[in-house]
């Protein structure tokens, strides 16, 4: 112990003897680790960083999320502590050689953090890039829940509206942009670039509390992102458009099925992804297969996804069965002085013992009961490797239920429609394709098969 120590000394004494030579002022980029299958890239921007007034600004590139204003609590010419307080997150280092190892924070979870000088932009090929063919235009349009604006953009192939399908495109889960953007891949920009170039129109939306979309709470419902669909569904009906669809990726696919099933205010749906099962279900496979996928112990697994059962039966809408931490071996002493079990103990209690609005309703809600009171066409695209909805859940009750749905699986793609080997999250980055043109043609052919 006494050596590794020494060693350690003797690294960072190099490291100070050359820090001299930068400065702050830059962009620095470090990966911040959710947890072991999964990092977020944060880059941090700094600008005047020996001036009366630097300014320094975050992004994360990951999730489309750029220029958010940092407050400074402390700077100098090779330290900083900066945070955004709204976010609870909070950032602090000091320059050592090329790098700024340092401590991220947000709320009660703390983690070592390294920025280094930021890298290259990814290659993004199929990203859309001027001059477009298309016509685009900036909108904004009010949320059917409480008239709150939202903003996106319209591309049109042509100035004959009635003439033209057009469809709205409706994000998954979490806050995101209007291109739905994720490790610098642009899906809803390569999908409404592809139908534009071929004849069917779209809009895409900055989902509420990103940017200038404001209001509603901040985890809002799969119903509350309905009603904020629904306000894009009746622009275009506004706007003249006569045949209206919707292309959900998975909670959108969810939030597509939620309109269609109140209303006869669409003709057709496209769904890439979309859960046809409870979310409870989703979950306990997704949880499952990370532990799986770390080399987590069989016995270990049991014992975690048998007490995250047991929550999510305590938060059932219809006869829920209360929660009792006794009955569950990993909240036992044995199990909270384990090493192993007592931070996923803690996981289970931090995460999903109280549950926020959006999760409990997701994992009450069944997908099945709107499923069987929509008429118009879907199409249900899966993905083999996917790893998040996975085919081999979702399919089997879609064929066995709904035979007159069109139901297609793709060889070797994963949740985003990229070829994959594995279908693992962490293989997104790596990936230049942001989807597939097999499956861009078959949603264009779908749409324009419509009558």
């Amino acid at each position: 112990m006494k050596k590794l120590i020494l060693i350690i000394s003797l690294i960072i004494f190099g490291l100070q003897c050359r820090s001299q030579a930068l400065t702050l002022d830059g962009s620095w980029e470090g990966k911040y680790r959710i947890n072991p299958e999964l990092g977020l890239r944060l880059v941090i921007n700094i600008s005047g960083s020996e001036s009366e007034n630097p300014v320094v600004t975050l992004d994360s590139p990951d999730q489309g999320a750029y220029g958010i204003p940092m407050s400074i609590n402390y700077i100098s010419s090779d330290s900083l502590n900066v945070e955004v307080k709204q976010l609870m997150l909070n950032y602090k280092g000091k320059i050592f050689g090329d790098s700024i190892p340092g401590e991220f924070s947000q709320g009660p979870i703390k983690s070592l953090l390294t920025l280094r000088p930021k890298k290259t932009t990814l290659n993004r090929p199929q990203t859309p890039k001027p001059p477009f063919s298309y016509l685009s235009e900036e909108v904004s349009f009010p949320s059917a829940l409480d008239g709150a604006d939202l903003y996106g953009t319209l591309s049109l192939p042509s100035q004959e509206i009635a003439d033209i399908p057009v469809v709205l495109l409706v994000s998954g889960s979490g806050t995101q942009n209007r291109d739905e953007e994720i490790f610098e891949h642009k899906p809803f920009a390569v999908i409404a670039d592809y139908l534009a170039r071929n004849g069917v129109a779209s809009l895409r939306y900055d989902d509420r509390g990103f940017d200038k979309a404001t209001g509603l709470s901040p985890n809002p419902t799969t119903q509350e992102n309905a009603m904020d669909a629904l306000g894009g569904i009746n622009f275009l009906k506004e706007k003249g458009f006569t045949k209206i669809g919707i292309i959900g990726h998975s909670e959108g696919g969810l939030i597509a099925d939620k309109i269609a099933s109140e209303s006869d205010i669409i003709d057709f749906i496209i769904e890439i992804g979309g859960p046809a099962v409870p979310g409870d279900s989703i979950l306990i496979f997704q949880n499952e297969f990370l532990l799986k996928d770390g080399g987590l112990p069989d016995e270990y697994i049991a014992m975690y996804i048998d007490a995250m059962k047991g929550i999510f039966e305590s938060q059932k809408d219809v006869n829920p069965i209360p929660f009792d931490e006794s009955n569950y071996e990993i909240f036992s002493k044995s199990g909270l002085a384990n090493p192993v079990l007592a931070p996923l103990a803690r996981n289970l209690k931090e995460n999903f013992v109280d549950l926020a609005p959006w999760l409990k309703y997701f994992i009450n809600y069944n997908p099945v009961s709107d499923l069987k009171k929509i008429l118009v066409p879907i199409l249900m695209i899966y993905g083999e490797n996917d790893t998040q909805v996975p085919p081999s859940l979702n399919v089997p009750v879609l064929k066995q239920d709904f035979p007159e749905i069109n139901v297609k699986v793709y060889p070797q793609l994963n949740h985003l429609m990229q070829h994959s080997k594995t279908g693992k999250i962490t293989e997104y980055a790596d990936i230049e394709e942001t989807i597939s043109p097999e499956v861009l043609e078959d949603i264009k052919d779908f749409i324009l098969s419509i009558k």
